[in-house]
Parts: structure tokens; C-alpha cells; sequence
């Protein structure tokens, strides 16, 4: 068993604290397992307070990552959200709550929810592909109980990082763009379109 935790303290331009990333990837011959917890930090909770705690555990095939459950608790500025999918081994959902607040339909139609997986897999799956090609360029359909939206992502300039007050680390990276394309929207409606990773 393979077992990676990292800790990512993320700073805005000023910089100034805004979150905490902590997550841990179990990977084995043909198992995975990941768990991630966000808090809002500093200045930000006054904008967005948000803890979040997430995980998901699924099957691993010579290119794929198949999740057989993903569970969330999200407290959003005083809003406590839960979130259970379950999937089967074709990916196709079998099962998924949300909190009945959220007033409308959680499934969609069978054929834009078949082969998804959950957000914490779509990155897991960018990051093997990473590992294995060194290329960005891949779209994951994502179900996470509430949104359903696939996650772009593509190649941009790789650039070199030299080491500064908030990592050590220094010497060439790559880049990935990535954007949310949404299929239907998440009930929150506030959540990230564009990023780099």
C-alpha cells in the first residue's frame, strides 16, 4: 500500500492566508482511497467560511479509476450540506442523497451520469495521467451529488518556480488549466469555473 499525505496552504496575491488543504491518497495494486478536509482561513471566512471534509474509496484498472462510493460534509457560511453516491462497477450511479433542502432532482438523465466519477477522483485520475504521459489534455465527467459537470483539463507553458516565502520548492513545473463545463448546475451555484493547477 502506497500512502501520500500532503498539507497545501494556499496564499492570494497579497499574501494573505485563504485555505488549508489537507489530503491523503492510499493507492495498492487495485484499491484507492482518497480524503480531503478544506478550511477557509484569515480574511477569507469573512467572504467565504467553509470546512469541508470529503473522501472517496474505489477500484483501479490499468487506465482507469472506478469509485464505488463518495461521501461529502460541507459547511458553507453557516450551511451544513451532505452528500452520499454510490456507483457501480460500469460507473453508472446506484444510489446518491443530497440534504433535502436542495429541492430538485439529484439524478439526471442514466446517459449523462454513466462513467462519471467524483471530484476527488477526476483529480486522482488527471494526476496518473500526469505520472504516466506528462500531459494535462483530459475531460472527466463529474457527479458529485449535486453538480453535474465534466472537468477540462489542458496543457498551458510549463514555467519555473524558484523558491519564495511560501514554498521551497524550485525548478520546472507543469501546468494544467482547468475549467468546469457545466451539464447541470450545482445548487450552490458558487463554485470554481477556472483554474491552474
Amino acid at each position: 500500500m502506497n500512502r501520500v499525505e500532503a498539507r497545501l496552504e494556499i496564499f492570494d496575491f497579497a499574501g494573505l492566508h485563504v485555505l488549508t488543504n489537507r489530503t491523503t491518497v492510499e493507492e495498492s495494486k487495485d484499491r484507492y482511497s482518497i480524503s480531503m478536509d478544506l478550511d477557509t482561513r484569515g480574511l477569507a471566512r469573512v467572504f467565504v467560511d467553509l470546512t469541508s471534509h470529503s473522501e472517496v474509496h474505489g477500484r483501479l484498472g490499468t487506465n482507469t479509476a472506478r469509485p464505488e462510493a463518495y461521501r461529502a460534509e460541507v459547511r458553507r457560511n453557516g450551511n451544513d450540506r451532505h452528500y452520499a453516491v454510490d456507483y457501480r462497477g460500469d460507473g453508472a450511479v446506484i444510489n446518491a442523497s443530497v440534504a433535502p433542502a436542495v429541492g430538485k432532482p439529484v439524478l439526471s438523465s442514466a446517459e449523462q451520469i454513466r462513467g462519471i466519477v467524483d471530484q476527488l477522483t477526476a483529480y486522482f485520475v488527471l494526476e496518473r495521467q500526469l505520472a504516466q504521459s506528462g500531459r494535462c489534455a483530459l475531460v472527466v465527467p463529474v457527479f458529485d451529488g449535486s453538480g453535474l459537470y465534466n472537468v477540462r483539463f489542458t496543457d498551458i507553458k510549463p514555467e519555473t518556480l524558484s523558491a519564495d516565502d511560501y514554498q521551497n520548492f524550485t525548478g520546472p513545473t507543469r501546468l494544467c488549466e482547468v475549467s468546469r463545463e457545466e451539464i447541470r448546475v450545482d445548487q450552490d451555484g458558487d463554485t470554481y469555473r477556472r483554474g491552474r493547477i
